[in-house]
């Protein structure tokens, strides 16, 4: 996936949408992940969202994030990653996404 850039806590304070803590449900989808990746979202702003993801999970350079309770998927890239952590980044609006697909 290439090298993510660690956010310090002065890049975190001059994002341009404060984030909101949440909990929710997520997915990383993909043509190449011929399925999906489960995730749990812990904030989430209009531009991007923090996320749980299993440790090791591989994902690609840019996906499709599906916030499963808004029945929305966002162009996203992945900014950082730590562990089981990663900030992602949404590159675009949001569609309205079919629950049955994933």
């Amino acid at each position: 996936m290439g090298a993510l850039i660690k956010m310090t806590s002065q890049q975190k304070q001059e994002r341009k949408e404060p984030r909101r803590r949440v909990l929710k449900d997520g997915k990383i989808v993909s043509p190449t992940l011929h399925g999906a990746i489960d995730v749990r979202i812990r904030d989430l702003s209009q531009s991007g969202a923090l996320i749980d993801l299993p440790i090791g999970t591989k994902i690609p350079a840019s996906f499709g994030f599906l916030v499963v309770s808004e029945s929305k998927i966002y162009p996203a890239v992945a900014r950082w990653r730590r562990g089981d952590r990663a900030g992602i980044e949404f590159t675009g609006p949001p569609k309205s996404a079919s629950l049955r697909k994933w």
